[in-house]
């Protein structure tokens, strides 16, 4: 994939997936190689909103979405942005870095050199490459459930109201981080298309960055059955 994403967004299907768990929790990835980076800068949250700057879009959703969950008894500590926007250019500082780290504790643990190839491939389980973060279009969020960690986060009552509830706002997990949610509804290609073209127009931006329509949510495929043939 190329390291420049500005602005890519091509008509690839966007696929969920087979619902699983208790509260029928599935993933509906954003893909980079849909939706780009933002064209626009204005398409982000100053930072003066929210340091991570998620796209607007998503932070409406996200806003409308934590004061459903305070109206529920939710602590909404565990449900603000810690991390969102992430440029393909930093995501390759994050990605070298993580790389050299590894090189160093194997050096340190006086184990041998690996190739490229395979330190990579053990860097990837943890750490998306340059070009291929979610965070790179500004609708993946992560929340403040991390410190938490993957066991924790998930036995908590924020992430149990999330589980219920956070579809119905257009966010989906990422099933190995309890605190990565992803905005995603259905028809959101479409409207960040017009979105774009409408700031590419010259329209102002004040009056095209409001609340977005409320748009279908995705409901979770089914999956198949196969029958047993008898012999």
């Amino acid at each position: 994939m190329s390291s420049t994403l500005r602005g890519t967004l091509r008509p690839e299907p966007i696929r969920s997936g087979v619902a699983r768990g208790p509260h029928g929790l599935f993933q509906r990835r954003v893909r980079p190689s849909v939706f780009g980076e933002p064209e626009f800068a204005v398409e982000l949250v100053e930072a003066e909103v929210c340091a991570a700057r998620p796209h607007r879009i998503a932070w409406s959703a996200h806003q409308r979405m934590v004061a459903a969950a305070a109206g529920g008894g939710v602590d909404v500590a565990w449900l603000a942005v810690r991390s969102a926007y992430r440029s393909v250019a930093l995501q390759r500082q994050v990605w070298e870095y993580r790389l050299n780290e590894r090189r160093q504790a194997r050096l340190d643990a006086g184990l041998p050199a690996l190739s490229e190839r395979d330190l990579e491939r053990q860097q990837r389980l943890w750490t998306a490459k340059p070009g291929q973060s979610a965070h790179h279009t500004g609708f993946a969020l992560d929340l403040e459930l991390y410190p938490l960690g993957p066991r924790e986060g998930r036995r908590s009552p924020a992430y149990a109201w999330l589980a219920i509830h956070a579809r119905v706002f257009g966010f989906y997990p990422y099933l190995p981080e309890p605190w990565h949610w992803e905005y995603d509804p259905p028809g959101l290609v479409a409207q960040v298309t017009e979105l774009r073209r409408r700031l590419a127009a010259g329209e102002p931006a004040s009056e095209l960055l409001r609340a977005p329509d409320l748009i279908p949510v995705a409901a979770p495929a089914e999956r198949a059955k196969v029958g047993r043939r008898r012999r």
